[in-house]
């Protein structure tokens, strides 16, 4: 059993090792006129930035119609709850007791599932861009060109 315990924490540690090696961000961005679009952040310019849409397409944005900028991580949240939810259910197959066992199923992996996505969403590297003006952005360049693909 502490074999299986060790190769799942194992798998989950090295995915999130893996997921932070291709770090992908995802980008909401608020225009002037409320319109909210949503995507993966591609690239970002003196004049505006590029984002990858939901259904692949190129989207442009100038400088002068964002208002707001919200950035995140992609695929971290996840791989932290199920190691969290897991670590919990190895636990209470672990157990000889019948109902320490249902204890930890009933009760631990949801607790565990919780703070995997608390430690994850506080890892998740958000990045928030409020009240942006077109003069804003050649000075916030280089802090966004650290969250996109293109480089």
């Amino acid at each position: 059993m502490k074999f299986i315990f060790t190769l799942i924490v194992f798998l989950a540690l090295s995915y999130c090792g893996f997921s932070q090696q291709k770090a992908k961000y995802k980008i909401k961005i608020i225009e002037s006129n409320g319109r909210v679009s949503r995507g993966s952040f591609y690239a970002a310019a003196d004049d505006g930035l590029t984002i990858i849409g939901n259904r692949k397409d190129t989207l442009k944005f100038s400088a002068d119609s964002i208002v707001a900028l919200h950035v995140q991580r992609k695929g971290f949240v996840a791989p932290l709850a199920i190691a969290g939810g897991l670590t919990f259910f190895v636990l209470a197959a672990k157990s000889d007791k019948l109902v320490e066992s249902l204890v930890l199923i009933a009760a631990g992996v949801p607790v565990g599932v919780s703070a995997g996505s608390l430690i994850g969403g506080i890892l998740g590297n958000r990045k928030h861009y409020k009240n942006l003006s077109a003069k804003d952005f050649p000075l916030i360049k280089p802090n966004l060109q650290q969250y996109t693909i293109l480089k």
